[in-house]
């Protein structure tokens, strides 16, 4: 009998991508607009099309590359684990320890 194969799951369960997704986009859009920039405004500084920011902001938009990140982090002075904070905890991030106990 072979044994059935589970997708890489965090110890906890940890928060879904769509969590992750929304609470990112309620970040940007807090920390755009309390630098008072509109959508248009920001997209132009990373660049990146005012929609896909829009649909980013919405938590629809998927949870961007790496760079994108880290751009979307620059434009507003903030680090990158800066816009993946759930309740002041750095999400998404698993230890070499707990990844090699799923391997």
């Amino acid at each position: 009998m072979q044994k059935e194969s589970t997708p890489l799951r965090r110890q906890d369960d940890g928060p879904s991508a769509s969590e992750l997704a929304r609470n990112l986009g309620r970040r940007l859009r807090y920390l755009r607009a309390m630098r008072g920039w509109t959508q248009v405004e920001f997209s132009s500084k990373i660049p990146m099309s005012r929609a896909y920011l829009g649909k980013l902001e919405r938590g629809n938009g998927g949870l961007p590359r790496y760079i994108t990140l880290v751009r979307l982090a620059a434009s507003l002075g903030v680090a990158p684990a800066e816009l993946v904070r759930i309740e002041g905890n750095s999400v998404g991030i698993i230890s070499n320890e707990q990844f090699q106990s799923h391997s």
